[in-house]
């Protein structure tokens, strides 16, 4: 071999050996599914971005003075649209009363909130709100319901939603999910947030 193809054949390899890491860069770059462990970590549906809020939009005869307490804080609202709270609603009702137990020393960041539709006329709905002096029970209506289904798609009765401290609505709940799983993306939150 000449010496001039011995030295372009030396350019090319050294070009291509600079080059190869940026290369595989932008090729993980434009298909993040490769990676191993690429699936999110979150439990619930991310709602992203994430809808401005205030929960006095959403409830009857609400006042800034009522809803003092939930300001700057983490806000789980389950949501009541069909007007009945039946075993289900209960029992999801209650896995949030020991989510709140498993957040621990957390616990205290965390506000459960349930928005009524006249549901929870039945009595064993009624004595579980009145024993869970962490549950706060809000009164709304239809044209609520209608006005948070145009920000939210796909919800149903029983659903759950997750406020960040500043009232953005961030996180979607199915009434079954795991608070296991609820408790891991909250951990998560927590650790990561410096206010609520």
């Amino acid at each position: 071999m000449k010496t001039l193809t011995k030295n372009r054949l030396k350019l090319i390899f050294i070009t291509t050996l600079f080059a190869l890491p940026v290369l595989s860069a932008w090729f993980v770059y434009q298909n993040p599914q490769l990676l191993e462990g690429s699936k999110t970590k979150n439990y619930g549906e991310l709602i992203s971005p994430a809808i401005p809020s205030q929960i006095q939009n959403f409830v009857n005869q609400a006042t800034e003075e009522g809803l003092q307490h939930l300001k700057g804080r983490w806000v789980l609202v389950h949501l009541d649209l069909d007007g009945r709270c039946d075993s289900g609603c209960i029992e999801s009702v209650k896995l949030l009363h020991q989510l709140n137990i498993l957040l621990n020393k957390d616990s205290d960041r965390l506000k459960r909130v349930f928005f009524d539709n006249g549901g929870s006329g039945s009595d064993a709905a009624q004595a579980l709100f009145s024993q869970d002096g962490g549950l706060t029970v809000l009164p709304w209506t239809e044209e609520h319901i209608a006005k948070l289904k145009t920000l939210i798609a796909g919800l149903n009765d029983g659903d759950m939603i997750l406020l960040d401290p500043l009232g953005n609505i961030m996180m979607k709940y199915q009434q079954q999910a795991d608070p296991y799983g609820i408790q891991k993306d909250l951990k998560l939150l927590f650790k990561a947030s410096q206010i609520g």
